[in-house]
Order: structure tokens, then sequence, then C-alpha cells
């Protein structure tokens, strides 16, 4: 354990030395995300997200919901439109006079109790991909408090800080964060293998610390480096663009599991290649394709939505919708929201590294 501490606390100060790191992790995606951000929208629905509801039930479940949804309106975020019918909430939409609507049909109370899915249609203009996701958090979360209880009384009303906030500079502030989080830990996994290379770990190796310690404490400063970049990168876009990233327990749980992903997916991918260059070759191509996949160039406003599902269906997708949907959820995130993120990121993480380790580990032992 002592050589580890001390292998990790010698990378560490080398990657405060390195320049080009810091640009990487904190200064690039921060002015993209401002170029960017800015130049594509700025701010969205300054003065709330107006939402259209329509209860076709009119049962007392269906009326908790509006009233749950009500509890946002004092502060101005969500600004509710009563409409009567399917056809006139189309309508609504169709002529801007709302950004997003819930149409809860007939069942929905009946569905809720008996814990299957409702009848539920949420319909969003064109462009309004980010009110959608605010409007799914809405409507999960109601559902989840709802499900808790099993004497079925009506879910209890308590007043919370609303999502549906999000601008197109949150959306780039999220993509750009998990974007150059595979970038930063890539250049630190990247000065690893280039110490195998040039055999100055030999050095290392020759010393008391074993391998695994070795390969222990590198994996270990990767970490903390990856959470320091998140870390500071959320903290700079809430100062300097007003970001919310949500529930702060959720988003923490979030931001170690993406930085697992981010090691574990760029430290395999190195340990495929013959060399440093190769490896960094490899990695930054796939980084890239899987970003373009997952979503993180484009706002999806108005794409089709297979294009949701595929980016969900990468790691780094599901790192960044779920910082999407905790966003657009507001304080109704939780551990539940981003629970499939949760997992999909932890897994690719555990098994990257592990399988990485395990190569490093026996490159090591080849060197004594």
């Amino acid at each position: 354990m002592r050589y580890a501490i001390l292998v990790c606390l010698k990378d560490l100060l080398q990657r405060m030395r390195d320049r080009t790191a810091i640009l990487t992790a904190i200064v690039a995606p921060l002015a993209l995300t401002a170029l960017m951000g800015f130049a594509l929208g700025g701010s969205h629905g300054g003065s709330g997200m107006r939402l259209g509801i329509a209860d076709l039930d009119h049962s007392e479940e269906s009326a908790a919901f509006v009233r749950f949804v009500e509890q946002q309106s004092p502060r101005g975020t969500v600004l509710i439109e009563p409409v009567d019918s399917l056809a006139a909430a189309e309508r609504m939409i169709k002529e801007h006079a709302a950004e997003c609507a819930v149409v809860m049909n007939t069942g929905f109370a009946k569905a809720l109790i008996s814990g299957d899915k409702p009848p539920v249609e949420i319909l969003a203009a064109r462009g309004e991909e980010f009110a959608m996701l605010a409007t799914r958090g809405l409507l999960r979360d109601f559902m989840n408090r709802a499900a808790m209880p099993r004497d079925r009384v009506t879910p209890e009303v308590a007043p919370v800080t609303a999502g549906g906030q999000m601008r197109v500079v949150d959306f780039f502030a999220m993509s750009m964060a998990v974007l150059f989080l595979n970038f930063g830990v890539l250049s630190g996994v990247r000065a690893l293998q280039a110490e195998i290379d040039l055999r100055t770990i030999v050095r290392l190796v020759a010393s008391p610390a074993r391998p695994h310690a070795i390969v222990a404490g590198k994996f270990t400063a990767l970490l903390i480096i990856g959470l320091v970049q998140m870390g500071t990168m959320i903290a700079a876009t809430s100062l300097l663009f007003g970001t919310h990233w949500g529930n702060r327990l959720a988003t923490a749980a979030l931001v170690f599991t993406s930085v697992l992903m981010a090691i574990g997916l760029t430290a395999f991918l190195m340990s495929l290649a013959g060399n440093a260059d190769q490896g960094n070759a490899l990695a930054t191509l796939v980084i890239v394709l899987l970003s373009i996949v997952g979503g993180q160039f484009l706002p999806p406003q108005g794409l089709p939505d297979i294009f949701e599902t595929l980016s969900r269906l990468t790691p780094n997708g599901q790192s960044f919708f779920g910082f999407m949907d905790l966003s657009a959820a507001g304080a109704h995130g939780s551990l539940l929201t981003i629970a499939e993120p949760l997992a999909v990121t932890a897994l690719v993480g555990f098994i990257g590294i592990a399988l990485a380790g395990l190569r490093a580990n026996a490159t090591l032992q080849r060197m004594t």
C-alpha cells in the first residue's frame, strides 16, 4: 500500500507540471463550451418552460400529478397550460404555445395503482428536446413517488426546485466535460505506456515495489486526476455559465463511475496496441467515433428518437445523457434517475481497468 501511494503521488506531481494536460483537461473544454454553446443559441426558455397538461383520466392520481407540477409555478420555471384533449395539446405544440405537453389518457390511475406503465403521451415542439427531458424527469419522479407507498394514497407533493431550464450552453458543458474527460485520462494512460516503451519504468520495477503496487498507484493517480478534472469542470461551468448539474449526490456518483469508464476504456484500448503512439491513435479514433454516435457534438434537437437510442448504446453516451437527465430533473433527480448510466459506466470501467491492469502487471513482471 505504501509503495502504491508513493507511485500515485509521483504521478500526480508530474501531471501538475504538465501544462498541455491542464489545457486539454480544463481550458479547452471550457472554451469550446462557451464558443459552441453561445454561438448556437445561448440561453433557452429564460421565462420558464410552458407545459400543456391534458387530464383525460379525471382521477385523483392524475390531479395529483398536476398539483405536483404546480409546485414549480411559484418559481416561474414551469408554466402550466391546461388543455382538454389530445387534439388541443397537439395544436398547442404546433402553434408553439408550449414547449411540451403531457396527455394523461383514461386508465392513468388504474395503471399507476397496479404498477403498470401508465398511458401517458409526451409531446414536444420541434427543437425542444431539453423540455422533453425535463418533462420526462417530472413524470418519472411522480411515478416513482406514487409507487413507493403500498397503501396507494395520493403521493405527497413537496415543493422542489424545478428542472427544465437546460440551455444549449448546458448541453455543451456536459458534452465537453465527458469528451475531454476521456482525452484527459488518455493523456495519463499514454504517459504510462510511454514509460513502458522507453523502459524508464524499470527504475520503479527495480525498487521494492511489487508490479501490482505500481499498477495500482498509476491507476489511482488517473482516478484522482479524472475526479479533479470533472469537479473543476462542474464548478467552472456552474459559475461561468450558470449550468445546473442536478442532485449533488447523484451527480457525484455519476462523476465517479464516468471517470472509471474513461480509465477503463482508454487503458484497455492502449493495451491492445504495440506502443504508446499506436495506442494513442487507436484510442483517439475510438473516442471520437463514440462521441459522434454518443451525440456529444450536436444537440439532439429535431433529430429522430432513434438518435438518442443509438447514443445510449455507447458508454460515453450513457454518461453524457445521465448528466442531461439529472440536469433536466433538477432536484427531482436521484440515483434512481441514472440507474442505467451508473451501471453501464461502472461495468465498462471495472472490466476495462481489470483487463488493462492484468496486461500491465504481466508486462512489469517480465521486466523483473
